[in-house]
């Protein structure tokens, strides 16, 4: 018994429909509208194509890549770039040295336009350091002291944070 094996083209299925034994038909599949990561679980449920690729932090803090993977909720701490993975880590770090450079603003003190907070931020591909008010900023210290003391004893790891090279 001879077999012969189609192969749909790159983004068309074979019309079942409309195909018969001695003419196959193809169509293009349906385009799956992906708006939220529950909208990405299920169109991952239904197709085995959909997967995805990316870098975590492991259990040692090392940055892993990660190859096609299944989307599920088991796979929501992997980042698209190892960037994003670096500036993650970083995030981790920078919120358990918050406690040595005067603590964490606290949700009251962001709720408050009077109080300043003492920033580091990014502009285009340079770190600067200037007085909010009122826009969050995860590096946002009580004092002018603090936040000049922290960028120069961190100033890497500021940098990872901020994806800047």
């Amino acid at each position: 018994m001879k077999e012969l094996k189609i192969e749909a083209p790159k983004g068309y299925e074979i019309d079942k429909e409309n195909s018969t034994f001695e003419c196959i038909k193809f169509k293009k599949k349906k385009q799956v509208d992906i708006k939220t990561w529950n909208d990405l679980c299920e169109a991952g449920d239904v197709s085995d194509e959909i997967r995805f690729s990316g870098f975590y932090i492991d259990e040692c803090s090392n940055i892993c890549m990660a190859p096609r993977l299944r989307v599920e909720d088991g796979n929501r701490d992997v980042y698209l770039t190892e960037k994003e993975a670096i500036s993650a880590r970083a995030a981790a770090m920078i919120s358990q040295l918050m406690p040595y450079y005067g603590g964490a603003i606290t949700y009251d003190e962001w709720s408050s336009a009077s109080i300043p907070k003492y920033t580091i931020f990014r502009r285009l591909d340079k770190v600067f350091t200037d007085c909010s008010f009122t826009y969050y900023n995860l590096l946002a210290f009580k004092t002018e002291d603090q936040r000049n003391e922290f960028l120069e004893n961190n100033e890497q790891l500021v940098k990872d944070y901020l994806m800047l090279d």
